[in-house]
């Protein structure tokens, strides 16, 4: 059946930090999504506005009319109109890249044999309760303020643990005190008897660790299991003093669907990022390369100029000779660390003048991008 425009209506409709987005037909609400109004950290200090896409459906007796399409594409347009930089989404396969959305979110699980962890905690542990929530939210802050990606959590937002490390499992948090009863650690542990499940950590100071070790094993063993498994990437300090205990690191990186992003705004996203890209060419061999580039995709064209360690993105419409060409969903994922300059100039899409390559490799480094499971829509 085809469908009219004139019989077509979409809405908005604010709800708190949250906004509906309604597709009307013939003024039924038949298709529609959310979009959850988010800050994530994309570097030390450097924080962007995300649009969290989620609850994305139609109702069935309307479907393959172009509905979903309509409300996709009306949303990336509200948000580039409504002042977002970027938009993710965790979606099913081979679906949301004609949106211009690309994987850029692995997987990451560390399984630990609970055996060889310590065997009781040096902390209290107790169950996470309202009261403990800003001191978790201060410790989630200076853990995560330089992890790619993560969601910026803010007291009076945050309404604590949403879900365990599945959309379909309840959070069962707790906390570890010191004498004073101040919060030094919390562990996010699954609701279930099932598995001993860890959906996210956080910790004062490295001294910690042993405690949380010690609770996980806890955990495992009253569940009678003989493992723990974590999300958790594999760079965090966690994971990484997990190693002594002995671990099976794995981390999946999709072809399609799972956690995806795209740029909504181009100037706004690299103007945000200056601060850390000029932070990496600091510290890289790069440092004192002066001069500029081009950056052209399908959302538009930036000039960078690069001069005593400083960067600016300014828009143009013509690109020069030296230059990255490549279609947005790409560079997205160039930006948050998925894929490396080297291995998308591979790509037929791709082009790269070869000079830039040591440049772009300093400006955008392979990452672990990462949401934890409590901030994910």
């Amino acid at each position: 059946m085809s469908v009219e425009e004139r019989d077509i209506e979409i809405k908005v409709r604010p709800e708190g930090r949250t906004f509906a987005v309604r597709l009307f037909y013939r003024g039924e609400h038949v298709s529609g999504l959310w979009i959850h109004d988010l800050t994530v950290h994309f570097g030390r200090g450097v924080r962007l506005r995300m649009g969290g896409i989620g609850g994305v459906g139609t109702k069935e007796e309307y479907r393959m009319r172009g509905f979903a399409r309509r409300v996709m594409e009306f949303s990336n347009g509200w948000m580039l109109e409504n002042g977002f930089d970027i938009a993710a989404l965790f979606g099913i396969r081979d679906f949301y890249e004609r949106w211009g959305y690309a994987p850029a979110l692995p997987e990451f699980w560390l399984a630990v044999d609970v055996r060889y962890l310590p065997d009781e905690p040096k902390l209290k542990v107790v169950p996470y309760s309202d009261e403990h929530r800003e001191a978790v939210v201060e410790l989630y802050e200076r853990n995560n303020e330089g992890r790619m990606c993560s969601v910026a959590r803010a007291v009076e937002f945050w309404k604590g643990f949403s879900k365990g490390t599945s959309f379909r499992v309840e959070a069962d948090p707790v906390v570890l005190l010191d004498g004073e009863g101040k919060v030094r650690g919390y562990i996010s542990f699954d609701a279930t008897g099932e598995r001993a499940n860890v959906a996210e950590v956080g910790y004062s100071d490295g001294s910690v660790c042993e405690s949380m070790a010690a609770a996980m094993r806890r955990r495992a063993e009253e569940r009678g299991h003989g493992e723990v498994w974590l999300a958790i990437p594999p760079d965090h300090p966690f994971a990484i003093y997990l190693r002594r205990f002995g671990c099976r690191a794995s981390a999946t990186f999709n072809r399609s669907g799972g956690g995806m992003m795209r740029i909504i705004n181009l100037k706004t996203t690299f103007d945000r990022m200056a601060p850390e890209l000029e932070r990496r060419l600091k510290r890289s061999g790069m440092w004192g390369w002066e001069g500029e580039f081009y950056v052209k995709t399908d959302i538009g064209t930036l000039r960078l100029r690069v001069s005593r360690g400083r960067v600016k993105a300014e828009p143009t419409d013509k690109a020069g000779d030296e230059r990255l060409e490549l279609p947005q969903s790409k560079l997205t994922q160039l930006l948050v660390g998925y894929r490396t300059v080297e291995d998308l100039s591979l790509d037929d899409d791709v082009f790269v003048s070869p000079g830039l390559i040591p440049l772009l490799s300093a400006l955008f480094p392979p990452l672990n991008p990462y949401i934890w499971w409590s901030d994910r829509f």
